[in-house]
């Protein structure tokens, strides 16, 4: 007996109803995902920034959320003007079914309408492989300051796009 395979999940703006599933979301990405690539220590202050008032940006950037069966399981961010994908984030029991896929090609679709020739991303050293599978290429190691006391090793990448 094979599986259903579930419909691509929908993408829409994010509003301020979507808070805490997005919180949830980055929360459990964080601990359960990130912790494979980062101390605990920052994985745990990591965290610990997060709150269901951490999304004032929903308004302010290209804020989008992924459903599928009428549940949020990711969310991403585009920074229009800078041409920067700012987050990814899937929920890890949604990991690996093209959730993740899904939003940015609709992140890539967007900027191209905005008439944005290349997209960067400051990639968490977990989520490298995922951009790298979608034709970004890596430009530095870099550090970024979350808060002034903690700075992650992340990836800077860049893609041209069509």
């Amino acid at each position: 007996m094979s599986e259903a395979v579930s419909a691509a999940p929908v993408i829409r703006r994010a509003t301020l109803d979507d808070r805490q599933a997005i919180y949830e979301i980055q929360r459990a990405a964080i601990l359960e995902t990130c912790r494979r690539s980062y101390p605990e220590e920052d994985v745990a202050v990591w965290a610990g920034l997060l709150s269901p008032d951490s999304y004032h940006m929903i308004h302010d950037r290209y804020f989008v959320v992924a459903e599928r069966d009428g549940r949020i399981e990711g969310f991403g961010m585009l920074d229009e003007t800078e041409g920067e994908v700012e987050a990814i984030y899937v929920s890890p029991a949604a990991s690996g079914k093209g959730t993740g896929a899904a939003i940015l090609q609709h992140l890539e679709q967007r900027a191209r309408a905005c008439g944005l020739k290349e997209l960067k991303v400051r990639s968490t050293l977990n989520a490298e492989s995922f951009y790298a599978r979608h034709g970004y290429q890596h430009l530095a190691l870099i550090r970024y300051r979350l808060v002034p006391s903690l700075m992650l090793n992340c990836v800077e990448m860049r893609k041209q796009l069509d």
